[in-house]
């Protein structure tokens, strides 16, 4: 299925109107954005990687222009999730310096916005910020894993080799050869085959844990673009 398709039929009712629709379902589905709810009883949330975050029906796209939000700032007391006017700090300083251009009467009148634009900055250097330090968690528990994998040893196979050629030495000499001997040398082969085992098990467990913690550090992010 279509990916653009995917996000219509999971968040159909919450996607603004056209033309605002197609330009945030060309946002999720390029990965530069993602889609989480984590309240059902309202109403989405459009995260941005470049740190601003949008209630999904209030997003609006002016075309060339740059994507702002409807709404009023505030989505939860929390301050973990904020109704940020534009997606990302570099169209929030292009506003500011706009007034700033416009000159000081514009400013005093700007006034209000501006401690918006200020307060959407600060939140969203912090998104990106906590972002980087999950990030360097993840390198953290990489290290940790691939010091579990230097730990795995690698099972000599000679034994193993060492063994079946002396069975078919034995057996080609006489088949009615040594039958203790005969299982010694079987169980030395089934021995090795028995430590490999353990140790790929090892290995496995040490590579889900990398894809584990791939998982913790996409989190609700849609990355199928990127992936693909």
């Amino acid at each position: 299925m279509e990916r653009r398709q995917e996000i219509i039929e999971q968040w159909g009712q919450w996607l603004p109107p056209e033309p605002h629709r197609q330009w945030v379902l060309g946002q999720v589905a390029k990965g530069r954005a993602s889609i989480i709810q984590p309240n059902e009883d309202a109403p989405p949330i459009l995260l941005y990687e470049d740190g601003g975050s949008m209630v999904l029906p209030q997003v609006r796209s002016a075309g060339a222009g740059r994507p702002w939000s409807a709404g009023d700032p505030a989505i939860d007391e929390t301050g973990e999730r904020r109704n940020t006017k534009y997606s990302d700090v570099c169209s929030s300083v292009d506003e500011f310096k706009e007034h700033v251009a416009a000159g000081p009467k514009k400013l005093a009148e700007e006034s209000a916005n501006i401690d918006r634009l200020f307060e959407d900055i600060r939140h969203m250097i912090g998104r990106m910020y906590r972002r980087q330090r999950e990030y360097t968690q993840f390198a953290d528990r990489l290290r940790e894993i691939l010091a579990e994998l230097d730990g795995v040893a690698i099972v000599d196979r000679a034994p193993s080799d060492d063994g079946l050629a002396e069975i078919e030495r034995l057996l080609d000499a006489d088949t009615s050869a040594d039958t203790e001997r005969l299982n010694e040398l079987a169980e030395q082969v089934r021995g090795v085959a028995s430590r490999q085992e353990l140790r790929l098990r090892e290995h496995k467990t040490a590579a889900l844990a990398v894809l584990e913690a791939y998982r913790d550090a996409k989190g609700p992010r849609d990355w199928s673009a990127d992936e693909g």
